[in-house]
């Protein structure tokens, strides 16, 4: 018989995220967010990320 191989529940820590975004992100919580909550925000809000990505202050 077969054995199925053992699956790892938490991700390697360079894959980690929180995976939380702010209901509301403001610009502070936009400049903590990490790679993957941004791209989480930015696909679920397009337009909310495109206001937080080009507001004053950003310098990327």
């Amino acid at each position: 018989m077969m054995q199925e191989p053992e699956t790892n529940p938490t991700p390697a820590p360079y894959a980690a995220g929180t995976g939380s975004v702010p209901v509301t992100p403001d610009r502070d919580a936009f400049e903590r967010m990490g790679y993957r909550e941004r791209l989480a925000l930015k696909r679920e809000d397009p337009a909310g990320y495109a206001a937080l990505r080009h507001a004053p202050g950003n310098d990327r």
